[in-house]
């Protein structure tokens, strides 16, 4: 009698992904489940979720956990969330958590291990990022954002994008609005009331906390400065106009590469050379809780009070003439 068919990596790689292979896609090759089985238990192979196995007894890799993820999913499935939005090039907020795939409604799947199935009425199509199907940007940034339960990492989820400048806030209010309303609220309240106000990281939505309220004058966030001939100057983090004050958040963890960090002092020494004054706040001096507030905003009212006084009749017609956008 002939030995029966083994599972070969052949096999994987030619209906599996990154060397994982749904069992159904294997028994239909000719391979039987049970010879899967024995391979599984003797550790030439491992089961990786129900229905789903790999090459080789070792721990799956990330790609082999999302690959996974779809394979049992099924036909059609798009990965979203944390996962998606690594993939994109966007922080994963819960990189060790469950990978949300995204599936048709009428499709019979329940959340397994590490991976959560969310059915939908609004399945996307998919954007192939990695040879894996992906869930459009904005739909993976609004499923990261309504698993949150915490504001700030709301805050970081939606920052990021727009800081970057790979979407829009009109587009994730529209986007927001379209889907499921499970977890929208938070989200959508940073949106409107942050985000729409020109904040872009969490380190900034600390700052406008501690302006409101504070009895500073009024502030742009994320302002573009103009000099009077129209010439372009710089992207303030905030910009207090009736004083001609630049308010920048030091922040290494939020301009944590180190070509970032040096384009933010090339900003800021830029701002500067035009005449105008530059005050600069580190993030935890707004975390440290009541008294780190007050004396910030103390500190503020302290500098925007010196600028206002130090203008000369000439520097205040050129900062009246000066624009700042958002």
């Amino acid at each position: 009698m002939p030995r029966r068919a083994r599972i070969d990596p052949a096999a994987f790689a030619t209906i599996g992904l990154f060397g994982v292979a749904a069992v159904a896609d294997l028994t239909a090759l000719g391979m039987p489940s049970s010879t899967i089985a024995r391979r599984v238990q003797a550790g030439h192979a491992r089961r990786v979720l129900r229905g789903v196995v790999k090459e080789g007894p070792d721990e799956p890799t990330r790609d082999q956990r999302a690959a996974a993820a779809l394979l049992y999913a099924g036909p059609s499935s798009v990965l979203s969330g944390g996962e998606a939005l690594r993939r994109y090039g966007l922080t994963d907020p819960s990189p060790r958590g469950r990978i949300l795939v995204l599936v048709d409604r009428n499709r019979q799947r329940t959340s397994s291990a590490f991976v959560e199935i969310e059915r939908t009425e609004r399945l996307p199509g998919a954007v192939t990022v990695d040879d894996l199907p992906l869930a459009p940007l904005d739909r993976a940034i609004v499923d990261t954002a309504r698993r949150q339960d915490r504001r700030d990492a709301v805050r970081g989820i939606l920052a990021e994008p727009l800081q970057k400048g790979r979407t829009t806030v009109a587009s994730l209010v529209a986007e927001l609005a379209a889907g499921s309303q499970r977890g929208s609220a938070l989200p959508r309240q940073v949106l409107l009331e942050e985000m729409a106000d020109g904040v872009r990281s969490v380190a900034e939505a600390w700052a406008r906390d501690l302006h409101a309220g504070s009895g500073l004058p009024p502030v742009l966030w994320n302002a573009r400065l103009y000099d009077p001939s129209g010439t372009y100057i710089a992207q303030a983090d905030a910009y207090f106009p009736d004083v001609g004050l630049a308010w920048e958040i030091d922040s290494y963890k939020h301009h944590f590469l180190l070509a970032d960090w040096d384009a933010t002092l090339r900003r800021r020494a830029r701002i500067q050379s035009f005449g105008i004054p530059v005050v600069h706040t580190r993030p935890r001096r707004f975390a440290d809780g009541a008294t780190g507030g007050r004396r910030g905003a103390l500190g503020l009212l302290s500098s925007c009070r010196r600028a206002a006084v130090s203008r000369s009749p000439g520097r205040r017609r050129l900062l009246k003439r000066a624009r700042a956008t958002v």
